[in-house]
C-alpha cells in the first residue's frame, strides 16, 4: 500500500515536478505538502461514506449528566478518530455538541462513522483519488500554473467518479424497509 511520502511524490509527478524523499526539507514542495496533506485527505474522507474507512463501535457512556437534564437523559463520548458521524442505532434523538453525544436513550449506543483511515487501509482506487486531489492542490501552489490545476481538476473529477462507483460496488445496497408514501396509493 501507498505512504504519506508516496502518495505525495506520486502528485507531484503528475504535475511535471520531481518525487521527494521526505518531509523535513524546508523546499516549497515540502512545504506545501506538509501544509496541505491531512486537510485533503480529510476532506476527501468525510465527502463520501467510504467502506473502507466505516466503523461500528459502542460509545462509551459518560458519568456526568448532560447539561440540560430537561432535554437529554444521557451523554456519550465521541471516538477520537471520527470524521463523520453517519448514524446511531438503536435509532433515537441524540445531537452532537463538540466530541459528545446528547442523547434520550440510557442504554448502549452503537455509533456508524466515518474515522481517519491510515494510509496502509487504502484501497488502490481511493489512494489514486487522493493523488489527483493533491496535484489539483499542488499545480497551483507549486507550478503556479492554471492551465496545471484545470487539468488535474478534470482528472480528479474522473478518478473521484471512478472511486465512488468502485467503493459502492463493494458493499450491498440496503433495501427501503418501508415507503409509506407508496403504501398509501393502495
Amino acid at each position: 500500500m501507498a505512504s504519506k511520502i508516496d502518495l505525495i511524490s506520486n502528485a507531484l509527478i503528475l504535475i511535471g515536478d520531481t518525487p521527494i524523499n521526505s518531509l523535513t526539507g524546508g523546499s516549497r514542495r515540502e512545504t506545501v505538502a506538509n501544509n496541505l496533506y491531512d486537510g485533503i485527505v480529510q476532506n476527501e474522507l468525510s465527502k463520501y461514506r467510504w467502506g473502507f474507512s466505516r466503523k461500528l463501535i459502542e460509545l462509551s457512556k459518560l458519568a456526568d449528566p448532560p447539561v440540560d437534564t430537561n432535554q437529554w437523559a444521557s451523554m456519550y463520548q465521541l471516538p477520537t478518530d471520527l470524521i463523520f458521524l453517519i448514524t446511531v442505532s438503536p435509532d433515537n434523538h441524540y445531537k452532537v455538541y463538540g466530541d459528545k453525544l446528547y442523547s434520550n436513550s440510557s442504554g448502549a449506543l452503537y455509533a456508524d462513522y466515518t474515522h481517519n483511515a491510515p494510509e496502509d487501509e487504502w484501497p488502490p482506487y481511493f489512494a489514486k483519488m487522493i493523488e489527483y486531489a493533491l496535484a489539483m492542490d499542488f499545480a497551483a501552489s507549486i507550478r503556479d500554473s492554471s492551465t496545471a490545476r484545470q487539468e488535474m481538476a478534470a482528472a480528479y473529477v474522473n478518478a473521484s467518479r471512478m472511486a465512488r462507483y468502485t467503493d459502492s460496488q463493494q458493499h450491498p445496497q440496503q433495501p427501503i424497509k418501508s415507503n409509506p408514501f407508496a403504501n398509501v396509493r393502495y
